[in-house]
């Protein structure tokens, strides 16, 4: 049988068989975000700082602190960490966690154990959650490259779609990602997050969610501090450190994102707080001033605080708060 006589047969059972599969299999109108929770077992995603928490990723120290040695600035230490005060440390950590009904996710240790990668407790910056699963970052800081890797392998585990990997020039971390509502993204320049990392986010999130107002901020603070200095207390009230961002950015969360703008008083440590629900938060206690003064701010705001000793784990004895050790997985969204 030549070719001539078969084709037309051919061409017409593919013709056949397409219109039978756009009859049962008709093009999509609906989108990834909404069918996340059918098709990937869970509302994946926290974009918000202030939903009530359902899941969280946190990574307990491990062999990997036996690294530390002098000089401990090399590894931004002020002094040698015992392991076992760390692990009670962020044992309490978890626990209160747990006690709030948030499901408790720990990262993959590095397999073999990084000797270097002894800041790894702070999971808040190898990867953001976005509407519909994660984003995974980029380090700077050559000290933490690496712990990418093990974040990225630990979503895998638990089924959390990871929606973008950085890669080209970008470098963006979780701490310089900010959502100030469901509607409203702050994402900090600096050199933990450069506009490239910035623009690869954007891309992401407008993807999941074009009405979203995505702003990058230049964040210029005299004692080196790299994150965007404003800590979400509940919904639509914000804590801002002023001195180290542009005019601008105040100004757009009070006019746009419809936000209450507290200024941050001199002294007084609020970076050590994560909202638990709207109204509710952990805050990292201690008996420092700076944090009896944080502690008095946030109850004076009429919330209700929920204190746990991270000792080792924080400011001043490390280099992160509780904001850093904390990457929220899944928030339910906030109140209307």
């Amino acid at each position: 049988m030549s070719e001539s006589t078969t084709t037309p047969d051919i061409t017409a059972k593919i013709a056949e068989f397409g219109a039978i599969y756009l009859k049962d299999h008709p093009p999509l109108t609906t989108r990834f975000e909404d069918e996340v929770a059918h098709y990937w077992g869970r509302p994946w995603g926290a974009p918000t700082e202030v939903g009530r928490l359902r899941a969280v990723l946190l990574h307990q120290p491990g062999p990997e602190i036996g690294a530390i040695a002098e000089p401990l600035s090399r590894w931004r230490y002020t002094e040698k960490p015992e392991l076992s005060a760390m692990i009670a440390a962020h044992g309490r950590l978890a626990a209160a966690l747990k006690a709030e009904g948030v499901e408790v996710v720990l990262r993959k240790p590095e397999a073999p154990a990084g000797a270097r990668l002894v800041k790894s407790i702070y999971t808040r910056d190898p990867s953001f959650t976005v509407r519909g699963g994660v984003i995974i970052g980029r380090l700077y800081d050559a000290l933490r490259r690496g712990e990418e890797p093990p974040t990225a392998q630990t979503y895998a585990a638990i089924g959390c779609p990871i929606l973008h990997t950085l890669n080209g020039s970008a470098t963006m971390e979780g701490g310089s990602v900010v959502w100030v509502t469901p509607k409203h993204l702050a994402i900090g320049i600096t050199p933990r997050g450069n506009a490239e990392g910035a623009r690869q986010v954007k891309e992401v999130v407008l993807a999941a969610d074009p009405e979203v107002d995505v702003r990058f901020v230049e964040v210029k603070h005299p004692s080196g501090h790299l994150d965007v200095p404003l800590t979400m207390v509940n919904v639509r009230t914000a804590v801002l450190d002023r001195s180290c961002v542009p005019d601008w950015f105040g100004a757009w969360l009070s006019r746009d994102a419809g936000c209450e703008v507290i200024d941050k008083p001199a002294g007084t440590y609020v970076e050590g707080t994560v909202v638990l629900r709207p109204g509710r938060v952990l805050y990292d206690d201690g008996v420092q001033e700076q944090r009896r003064l944080g502690r008095r701010l946030l109850e004076d705001l009429g919330l209700e605080v929920i204190g746990v000793d991270l000792d080792t784990l924080t400011f001043p004895r490390n280099s992160g708060t509780l904001h850093c050790l904390t990457m929220p997985i899944i928030r339910e969204d906030e109140p209307a």
